[in-house]
């Protein structure tokens, strides 16, 4: 099978014992390598598709030897939906997803160096409040990534010993399970919350996020719909694209069982229900707030 050469991965030598120089804190023994990367003229729509297949929430951009210059979320991807769709509705979907990441990415990328401690790298996560950083070296070169749920899985930390109630974010914006595509990317792009949890009337029935419409882009569902204009995209309901199965969790939960449940999903997040009612919503970000270093 011929390797793409479009879609490439840093390669790094496997270390038995990290070097002598790198401290027991240090990012680069608890951020995932080698990151995803791509190059600036990679067709938006084999990165949709990468996305999907590998389950990545992040793809950098680099030069052919590794500089880092911008990042592509699914988040980037929806509003290039929206926006093409407003220019014209009769174009063709799958016309849009030819033209090249350079015309999606965001530049604006929160990066830490490789020398840098975790401890360092939870506070710039809390403060800025984001879920990723990119790992680079003195000369800007891609290393490696540091997630939440890197922080999560492998750091040693402690989780508060307060419930979900104390965490979660309190009457989250969520959507009609009958608004449209259109509505939907709108809301998120408005508020800046790229998961919104469903309803269908007042009952929590899913999550419709900017990675939910990306698991529909790059996947089976798309190939059904491929004749389909962007009119007809946006004007379908969200619940195409809601997922159903995301953890349902009460409020008086213990942090710690919370973590423990939801790290074995894919998903990250959980709608917080009591009695059937929507109580709130709950993402890795809240858990690293709760971690005490």
């Amino acid at each position: 099978m011929k390797r793409n050469k479009e879609i490439r991965y840093i390669k790094g030598r496997q270390l038995k014992k990290p070097p002598s120089c790198v401290s027991k804190n240090s990012v680069l023994n608890y951020a995932s390598s080698p990151p995803l990367q791509v190059t600036k003229t990679t067709p938006v729509l084999r990165l949709l598709e990468t996305i999907v297949a590998r389950g990545f929430r992040r793809i950098f951009v680099t030069t052919p030897t590794g500089i880092l210059q911008g990042v592509v979320t699914p988040m980037e991807i929806v509003k290039y939906l929206l926006c093409k769709s407003q220019e014209n509705l009769e174009t063709p979907v799958l016309s849009i997803f030819s033209t090249s990441v350079s015309k999606i990415m965001r530049k604006d990328i929160i990066s830490i160096r490789e020398s840098e401690s975790m401890f360092e790298s939870i506070r710039l996560m809390k403060q800025k409040g984001i879920n990723g950083l990119a790992v680079v070296d003195d000369n800007g070169l891609l290393k490696a990534v540091l997630t939440v749920r890197d922080v999560l899985e492998k750091f040693n930390y402690s989780l508060s010993v307060g419930v979900l109630r104390d965490f979660m974010s309190k009457s989250p914006i969520c959507i009609s399970s009958d608004r449209s595509l259109e509505e939907g990317i709108e809301i998120m792009v408005k508020s800046g919350y790229r998961r919104l949890p469903c309803l269908d009337g007042s009952n929590p029935i899913g999550l419709f996020s900017s990675r939910s419409v990306i698991r529909f882009l790059g996947g089976r569902e798309l190939v059904k719909e491929a004749g389909k204009t962007l009119g007809e995209l946006m004007s379908m309901s969200v619940i195409s694209f809601t997922v159903r199965d995301i953890p349902v969790l009460d409020p008086e939960m213990s942090v710690p069982e919370a973590w423990e449940t939801i790290k074995r999903s894919s998903y990250g997040s959980a709608l917080v229900v009591k009695s059937g009612s929507l109580e709130g919503f709950i993402t890795e970000m809240d858990f690293l707030k709760a971690i005490e270093v």
